[in-house]
């Protein structure tokens, strides 16, 4: 959903036309709108029973509309290019929405407004920052509350530049390692798109790339909470509680959510300069190279998806890490400066190539 798909919602629900599951989708935002986002959606509503002024054209109104973008635009932390074209003829309620819109910006209601990336199912509050790095790049996030943040290669985070409320709310898309500052009294909440993660005060790592099948969190210190889409709170069965040396895994096309029993600390080991592969298959460890070394890596059958590693890595060349695997003798590659091509007969499906690489 898109800001402009939000604003639709609304103006189908003032005018009463509203759909079942267009309801479910309007009342699942406002289930999770801050304090401030409720007081001006309940704005909306009195803008919209207000008569609108006899002297407003349709010009007027698009050039209102066209001010409040404009507003949002310019209060984003970075710029994003707002693009418009012809549309057919609209619904009757369509311009008092515009117009009710407009309004609000006049009134000082813009900062309200939320905006949703298209491949979110999050939607990600105006006022948010958003940190974001490239492939082949890391940085470190110092939140308000003190709590640090590794953001890994070709990751997005979001975060206020202050805590209020309840909770304390950040989102990412990535791969992220948290050192969350200890509050009880407010807690910590990781938004996945539907799915969250939730903890008081603990040190873990949290992926989920948009790309990948799975999302998946481990736990260094403390306790962690991942709750599943539709889970209400912490305490329903949609929520899976792990503990040291645990990860949860859920899987977005069957929705399971497992516990897995872990080494911990090989998952912080890449906001060190390393990274390690746990039996891991060949087309995650591809995944895993293209965003450290930012370079396309291929592989050339089907059956090298099959093939599962073990390994461990740190402060090493791209050419370094594929000559190690290749050891293995199951593996060639073609290394150019853009592309990685990785060779070789492949694996049966339960295959697992022996450990390679040297220790961290």
């Amino acid at each position: 959903m898109e800001l402009s798909a939000l604003h639709e919602l609304i103006g189908k629900e003032l005018a009463g036309e509203l759909s079942a599951a267009e309801g479910e989708v309007l009342h699942a935002w406002l289930a999770q709108a801050t304090a401030e986002e409720r007081l001006v959606y309940e704005e909306t509503k009195r803008y919209w029973h207000t008569p609108a002024p006899t002297t407003v054209t349709a010009a007027d109104t698009a050039t209102a509309l066209q001010h409040l973008l404009t507003r949002i635009h310019d209060a984003e932390a970075e710029p994003r290019v707002v693009a418009f074209r012809p549309v057919a003829p609209a619904p009757w309620w369509r311009t008092r929405v515009a117009a009710t819109l407009a309004a609000l910006a006049v009134a000082g209601g813009a900062a309200f407004w939320a905006f949703q990336r298209p491949t979110s199912e999050a939607i990600i509050p105006l006022s948010f920052e958003e940190k974001t790095t490239t492939r082949g790049a890391s940085a470190k996030v110092l939140l308000a509350d003190g709590t640090a943040v590794w953001l890994n290669a070709d990751s997005h985070l979001w975060f206020p530049k202050s805590f209020r409320g309840v909770q304390r709310e950040v989102y990412l898309e990535g791969e992220a390692f948290f050192e969350v500052t200890p509050n009880k009294r407010q807690p910590f909440v990781i938004h996945l798109g539907a799915e969250q993660v939730r903890v008081l005060g603990t040190s873990f790592n949290v992926k989920a790339y948009q790309e990948d099948e799975t999302m998946e969190t481990a736990v260094v210190t403390g306790r962690v909470a991942f709750i599943r889409s539709g889970a209400e709170d912490a305490t329903s069965a949609d929520t899976l509680y792990v503990t040291p040396d645990q990860r949860a895994v859920y899987s977005k096309s069957t929705a399971a959510l497992r516990r897995e029993t872990i080494n911990s600390q090989d998952y912080a080991t890449w906001s060190r300069g390393g990274f390690v592969f746990q039996s891991t298959s060949l087309t995650e460890v591809a995944r895993t190279l293209e965003r450290h070394y930012n370079v396309k890596v291929q592989l050339a059958n089907e059956r090298l998806r099959h093939c599962r590693l073990t390994g461990r890595f740190r402060d090493q060349t791209l050419r370094e890490v594929v000559s190690v695997l290749s050891l293995t003798g199951s593996f060639g590659f073609e290394l150019t400066n853009d592309q990685l091509l990785i060779t070789g007969p492949g694996c049966e499906p339960t295959s697992t190539v022996p450990t390679v690489g040297p220790s961290l």
